[in-house]
């Protein structure tokens, strides 16, 4: 039998023939069959080789998994191709033998390739020793069975490799539930124990039960935590092996992992040792590999934690995958080994980039198990960051410790993705040490930081922002004094005693009783009492002191805290109190309340100072504001005359009042009975209805309120007077003020004492009775002459810009007409439409012959109060062509505002109601747009045009190209190429361009020449000469048809010569296409051919044909692309 195999394997089968003489005697019957075959590589469809033929011989032995029942691959026909019959009987194979080639490996059906497992088990899979069995008996209460369970194939055990599956056993409960504390697992076979770093117990969902045990004297490991076998259940687990990391000098020695008892208080009953697996160990298997490193979610550092603490981060690892195989991370186990207990964290999960995943904790509290499902993929050279993270919660924890190991390596589960072996991670070369995180040569494997936990803390006590520095009020209860912020961190807090120091500018000298603060209490952040009321007491200078006895309790987090009290009335206006307090010396007795433990403050050592409150009398200044200014208006209703502002920003408590004198000053012929409705206004609130609206009289009128008004102090309250006025005439006056001394009764909302308003005279601002006018103008919006095709729809052809003078007006209708009558008609339009921005507001339509049009407005297109308001006119165009709208081309349609129709264009004033013409006399004039059945775009091009200069022949001067609109074919017939050379000078000789051609493409690469009668694409015969404007007519000899939606390529090429100068030749050629600066004059709308129509002569092919005899030619003004002053140029230099 023909086998290819390396060196090393040949080494470890001579080792694996040694030993096996040597333990002959041992009971490992070994079938006839199964020695037969024995697999070195890996094989899959496509291969061809005697290993191939071996491994058909064993699917064939088996009806299950036979190839084929007759011709090639069948029994006795084996053949050395692995094709996809092989494949099928493969597949057919592994999931037969699932548990042992698949469960090992992360599968659960068969994929048809026979890699490491598959040859591992196929190996051995007759040398399976046989369990001993004995006759099923009924169970016992509180007692357990025991019995073997379909075992792990023969494989190998290769170094490094974790959790390689040996022996399994069921455990059958009785009729109670049976816990079980560890199962005893002896090391048998031709092998020393220390192939073996340790050996595991898994459960069912092949999670790891306890952590890895290490053999004793005799060869002995009981591994496992305690768990519970339910009554009148099975459980089935798995013994599996962590092996060496380095096997070299072990390999070939076979080694098994024997279940010899049960540490039980439960009968047991059944036969053991049960025996499982034996695996080869392997030195040269090279399987994935994983390096670790501390990740950056872990805190590396010993840090104090209070109670309370969420979601923190206690260690955290990262994981590598090496380049030999994908690794996927099936599960973790943390070793929590500090000094807290299992119910002092909370929340405690895994997370994996950021995603997390539950935990299961250990009976004994310290282990904590993550299992991820079928696993997380590690890309190979990729890694990920895994970290543990919780909560602190204990109500005892304080003083206690958390640190998170992983005690050994093979806590972290991972496989490879190729060969399916368990794969582990590196030992470190770090110390063990709290204060930082550390990868050890021992256990733990990972030695993460520890983390002190605290009790209670008060991070912070600060001056509160949000309290703001404001006016007090004298006499008035609950006036602010002052706010501080406490954050706390941990577990709330209580404060037994609390003393707040008041500073303050009188009065001078020694405080006295009756100049203290009163009734101060300290409110929370919830609006709530927590402590007072009391009286300061008077201290040294102006100083005083606030004691409070109360206990205050401080919750965890920020809160608000706002001293407020009673400013007695001996404080004059201006005199100012500022609070503080020192939480280390002022405040005492501060107790944890989860944990009872004293808190310090000794770190809040600097007095917190919080704003300055002022004391001021309750003040309202009465203003009439600068807005509305005087102005010309129409009468109407709930017209603006005046604002009035209430000032209350130094007052040191909201005032109110509910009523307030107005004066009306009236000019011309204005009477008072012009004026009625008139209301105040607080924002869109109306203060005076009913009854309370007043007979207006010229002069004072007093406004009383529905309600008290009240302004508060430190704001600025607006109020607005409008009135109706009806009957009135041009040039009248109305002005509504405030006189100096009016009669208000003004009070402080909490003292309710009197105050003396300041009110600065003023008559109001004037407003002039006008007439209403609108006007219309072009507006610079409106676009300029362009070129458009027939049939378009919503095309900008103007904007008119309204005005409207002293009232808004909403525009009715609008007179149009349409201009430049010698080149268009009605039939050139479908329909005008109006516009207020990307609203419709009106049409319009040209009948029959009518050059004239008026829109009514559908819309509402309102003009404000003089201000002014854009209408944009847009247009549905006719098509063109034989037996459409109109027959040719060339139509320049303009519409415009008609100034003549003088009550075409009218509005309605929105005050007055009354219908408003246009007062503009002048007619607007707009560009227009030239209607045609298609037109031309052009464009420069440079791709591939060289900017040097070569004097030969036949160089590209210029390159250009011509799209014809999608609406139809286009004409080309006659271009004009501008050519400029250099000057000629002595030294650098001359430089000139004879034999000028232009040649026609189909391609944007210019290397499909177009057809018809030109030869090779030449569209223009040669020009031997260039006149000396520089302006070339170069007619094409025959007219050239650009299909609709096209784009054609052109090039522009001569002959350059140059003769040298003195310092030898240099020079420039600058060349472009010419443009027009006008649209030709011509007798109809378009034109026959003549070389005088344009520089760009052009069919937009109204007619379906590009003859030159037909009226269908025009030239280039203002094409996309061509200005009159000609496309961009291209310069050759050298």
């Amino acid at each position: 039998m023909s086998k290819v195999i390396n060196t090393k394997f040949a080494v470890l089968l001579a080792g694996v023939a040694i030993l096996a003489a040597l333990v002959v005697g041992m009971t490992m019957a070994l079938s006839a069959s199964a020695a037969t075959y024995s697999f070195a590589t890996n094989l899959k469809q496509g291969m061809t080789n005697s290993d191939v033929m071996n491994l058909q011989k064993l699917l064939n032995s088996d009806a299950a998994t036979q190839v084929a029942s007759t011709g090639a691959g069948s029994p006795g026909n084996e053949t050395n191709y692995f094709g996809s019959l092989t494949k099928a009987a493969v597949i057919k194979w592994q999931n037969k033998y699932a548990s042992s080639v698949l469960a090992p490996v992360g599968l659960t059906s068969g994929t048809g390739f026979f890699g490491a497992s598959s040859r591992a088990f196929a190996n051995g899979m007759s040398a399976t020793p046989t369990t001993p069995t004995t006759p099923s008996t009924p169970v016992a209460a509180g007692s357990v069975s025991v019995s073997g369970a379909t075992q792990p194939g023969n494989g190998l055990l290769v170094q490094s490799a974790s959790r390689v599956p040996f022996t399994k056993v069921t455990l059958t409960a009785g009729s109670s539930d049976v816990t079980v504390n560890s199962i005893t697992v002896e090391r048998a076979g031709a092998a020393v124990d220390s192939v073996f770093a340790g050996v595991v117990l898994l459960d069912e969902d092949g999670s790891q039960v306890g952590i890895a045990k290490t053999f004793n004297s005799n060869h002995q490991a009981s591994v496992g935590d305690a768990f519970v076998v339910r009554a009148n259940t099975s459980r089935t687990m798995t013994i599996a092996g962590n092996a060496a990391a380095d096997l070299s000098t072990k390999a070939g020695q076979v080694v098994a992992l024997n279940v010899v008892g049960l540490n039980t208080s439960a009968t047991v009953s059944g036969s053991m040792p049960i025996v499982g697996a034996m695996h080869t160990v392997n030195a040269s298997l090279s399987i994935g590999t994983a390096t670790v490193a501390i990740s950056s979610f872990d805190p590396n550092s010993t840090q104090s934690k209070e109670i309370g603490t969420t979601n923190f981060k206690f260690a955290g690892i990262r994981l590598t995958a090496g380049s030999a195989e994908q690794v996927r991370l099936r599960s973790i186990r943390w070793n929590q080994t500090g000094s807290v207990g299992a119910s002092d964290l909370a929340n405690v999960k895994t997370y994996v980039d950021g995603t997390a995943y539950d935990t299961m904790v250990s009976s004994d509290g310290k282990y904590f198990t993550t299992t991820f499902g079928s696993g997380i993929v590690i890309d190979k050279g990729l890694g990920k960051d895994i970290w543990v993270q919780g909560d602190i919660v204990g109500s005892s924890s304080a003083g206690r410790t958390v640190k998170f190991d992983i005690y050994k390596s093979t806590d972290v589960f991972m496989t490879g993705e190729t060969y399916g072996y368990g794969i582990t991670a590196p030992a470190g070369s770090g110390t063990a040490a709290n204060a930082t995180s550390e990868f050890t040569a021992g256990t733990p494997w990972f030695d993460g930081s520890l983390q002190n936990v605290s009790a209670g803390s008060v991070s912070t006590v600060s001056k509160a922002a949000s309290v703001a520095a404001q006016n007090i009020a004298v006499n008035v209860p609950n006036q602010v004094l002052g706010g501080f912020e406490v954050d706390l961190k941990g577990e709330p807090i209580s404060v037994q005693s609390m003393v707040f120091t008041v500073a303050s500018t009188t009065p001078s000298g020694t405080a006295t009783v009756t100049s203290v603060l009163t009734s101060v209490s300290l409110y929370g952040p919830n609006g709530n009492v927590v402590a007072g009321p009391v009286d300061a007491v008077a201290s040294t200078g102006s100083n005083q002191t606030v004691t409070f006895t109360d206990t205050v309790t401080f919750p965890i987090g920020k809160g608000v805290y706002t001293l407020k009290g009673k400013v007695p009335s001996s404080i004059g206006n201006g005199s100012t109190y500022i609070v503080s307090t020192t939480p280390s010396s002022q405040w005492t007795t501060v107790t944890g309340q989860t944990t009872g433990n004293t808190i310090s403050l000794s770190t809040l050592s600097t007095a917190v100072a919080m704003n300055t409150m002022t004391v001021k009398a309750a003040a309202l200044a009465i203003t009439v504001a600068s807005t509305p200014s005087a102005q010309s208006i129409t009468a109407g209703t709930a017209k603006t005359f005046a604002n009035y502002q209430l000032d209350a920003s130094q007052s040191g408590e909201d005032v109110r009042f509910s009523s307030i004198p107005l004066n009306l000053t009236l000019g011309g012929s204005a009477t008072a009975s012009m004026v009625s409705a008139c209301q105040l206004y607080d924002g869109s609130t109306v203060l005076n209805t009913g009854s309370n609206i007043p007979t207006v009289a010229s002069g004072s009128n007093t406004f009383t309120l529905d309600q008290t008004l009240t302004v508060a102090k430190g704001s600025v309250k607006t109020l607005t007077l409008k009135c109706n006025l009806t009957g009135t005439s041009a040039n009248n006056t109305f002005a509504w003020g405030i006189a100096a001394s009016p009669s208000i009764t003004v009070t402080g909302v909490t003292s309710s004492n009197d105050v003396t308003e300041t009110v600065t005279a003023s008559n109001g601002p004037t407003m002039t009775i006008g007439t209403s006018a609108l006007t219309v103008t072009k507006d610079s919006s409106s676009p300029a002459y362009a070129v458009v095709t027939g049939g378009s729809t919503g095309v900008t052809i103007g904007g008119l810009r309204f005005h409207a003078a002293n009232e808004a007006i909403n525009l009715t209708k609008v007179a149009l007409q349409l201009t430049n009558t010698a080149s268009s008609s009605a039939a050139s339009l479908v329909q005008v439409t109006l516009w207020d921005g990307s609203t419709q507001v009106g049409s319009a339509t040209f009948t029959g012959n009518s050059r004239n049009a008026t829109s009514t407005l559908s819309g509402t297109f309102q003009i404000p109060k003089d201000g002014d308001k854009v209408l944009t006119i847009k247009a549905d165009l006719g098509n063109v062509g034989t037996g459409l709208a109109t027959s040719s081309s060339g139509a320049l349609i303009a519409v415009d505002y008609d100034g003549t129709d003088t009550t075409g264009t009218q509005g309605t004033g929105v005050d007055s109601g009354t219908t408003i013409s246009q007062g503009s006399s002048s007619d607007t004039a707009m560009s227009g747009v030239r209607v045609m059945k298609s037109y031309p775009t052009v464009a420069k091009q440079t791709s591939g045009l060289s900017s040097t200069l070569i004097a030969q022949s036949g160089i590209d001067l210029y390159r250009f190209s011509i799209t014809a609109n999608t609406a139809g074919d286009i004409g080309l017939n006659e271009l004009t190429i501008n050519v400029a050379t250099s000057s000629a000078s002595t030294a650098n000789g001359t430089t000139s361009v004879t034999n000028l051609l232009v040649k026609a493409y189909t391609d944007s690469g210019f290397s499909n020449v177009v057809g018809g009668s030109y030869t090779a694409g030449q569209v223009v015969d040669t020009i031997a000469g260039l006149v000396s404007s520089g302006d070339n007519v170069a007619a094409l000899s025959s007219p050239l048809t650009i299909p609709a939606g096209q784009t054609y390529y052109f090039k522009v090429v001569g002959d350059v010569a140059q003769v040298a100068g003195t310092t030898g030749s240099a020079g420039t050629v600058t060349t472009k296409i010419s443009g027009d600066a006008a649209y030709p004059a011509l007798a109809a709308l378009m034109g026959q051919y003549a070389t005088g129509l344009g520089n760009f002569v052009w069919s937009p092919l109204s007619t379906t044909t590009a003859a030159t005899a037909n009226l269908d030619w025009t030239n280039g003004y203002q094409i996309t692309g061509l200005p009159s002053g000609g496309t961009d140029s291209f310069t050759l230099s050298k």
